[in-house]
């Protein structure tokens, strides 16, 4: 459908559009359309309709089957195979001998047909019944884009393309997926968010924007390596690799993902002040996980559990500012791509070998 509001409250004329190649014919549709408030164009051959289709945007195209230069039916057919022009409703005109082509006409896409010779109300009604369905179209549409934007807000770009694409993948039973997870944890930030609390601390709103500066950052490098990030609600940040689309370079992605991070906090903390300076403190692990939506019909969302999430998340707090933790079977996958180092300074506590990726300066 074209855009701009139609008829009545002073928006402007439907637009109909006369594919019809008797003279005589087209003018008395024209007129009657015109008479009755309509815009009308006509055009005399499917070369000149197909033209005036894309400059003009009509509301409704009514269409005889019989042009000089192509059989109406493919018009029609090529209408409802294009995109841009698949909404815009045809009215087939037709003989009332030829029932195969009407057939056809409807069977392919066309809305609604009126047959030779019509009574000029029953043209009228037809156009103003499609003219109407056509505005509860746009309406629907324009709601489900609105609550699709919104959902967008929530639910991470690769979610939104798969529940686009693959349905089944996110809406099926939860299965072990192998998973890299990239767990980030903000030195400073609870910190800040303390002195937020007393009345002459840092304001609330500066806090804030200078946090989603930060998090704006780590989403962006997540989603370019086809991550799915979300908070961990602790002052942390994790993401996940390989669900629900798949990727085998999943560790690759994930240190990338945290490579360009690193170097984007790097540049984002020159322009700003020492208060407003979170920085990062990496872990990247490795493993098996429960992926897929968790909780109840009131409820639900899609996410890894298992000791991979965990692992992650408990690590990126003990690593050192700036640092990017791996653990063993992380390093593994990725051992030879980048310098490490084991890191001794780990906790006692920590059972398992851990290695840091060596800064380049």
């Amino acid at each position: 459908m074209s855009t701009g509001p139609l008829g009545e409250g002073g928006g402007r004329p439907p637009r109909v559009l006369i594919i019809e190649d008797n003279p005589s014919e087209a003018k008395a549709l024209h007129d009657l359309l015109v008479w009755n408030g309509f815009e009308a164009v006509v055009a005399a051959t499917a070369r000149q309709g197909w033209s005036r289709l894309r400059s003009w945007r009509p509301d409704v195209v009514i269409l005889d089957l019989g042009l000089p230069d192509a059989d109406g039916l493919t018009v029609c057919r090529a209408m409802k195979a294009d995109a841009q022009l698949r909404d815009i409703p045809v009215l087939i005109l037709t003989g009332r001998t030829a029932i195969g082509e009407l057939v056809e006409g409807l069977r392919i896409g066309a809305e609604d047909y009126v047959t030779k010779p019509y009574d000029p109300r029953e043209v009228l009604a037809r156009l103003h019944t499609q003219l109407r369905l056509g505005q509860r179209i746009a309406s629907l549409k324009t709601y489900h884009l609105r609550w699709w934007n919104l959902l967008r807000s929530f639910i991470p770009s690769p979610v939104m393309q798969a529940l686009q694409k693959k349905p089944h993948e996110i809406m099926g039973p939860a299965r072990m997926q192998p998973l890299s997870v990239l767990a980030v944890s903000w030195s400073g930030l609870w910190e800040r968010i303390r002195e937020a609390a007393r009345p002459e601390g840092l304001p609330a709103g500066t806090l804030h924007q200078a946090l989603n500066r930060h998090l704006g950052l780590f989403y962006e490098s997540v989603q370019a390596e086809g991550g799915i990030p979300f908070p961990t609600g602790n002052g942390g940040t994790l993401a996940w690799f390989n669900a629900p689309i798949p990727c085998p370079d999943h560790p690759v992605r994930a240190l990338r993902a945290a490579l360009a991070l690193r170097e984007r906090i790097r540049r984002l903390h020159q322009e700003l002040p020492p208060p407003l300076r979170f920085t990062p403190r990496f872990a990247l692990h490795r493993g098996l996980a429960l992926v897929g939506l968790m909780g109840e019909s009131s409820y639900r969302h899609y996410t890894p559990i298992g000791e991979v999430v965990e692992t992650a998340r408990r690590l990126a707090p003990l690593a050192p500012e700036g640092e990017i933790l791996l653990t063993p079977a992380f390093h593994e996958a990725v051992q030879g791509l980048l310098p490490v180092r084991p890191w001794t300074e780990a906790p006692a506590f920590i059972r398992m070998p851990l290695y840091v990726v060596v800064m380049r300066r």
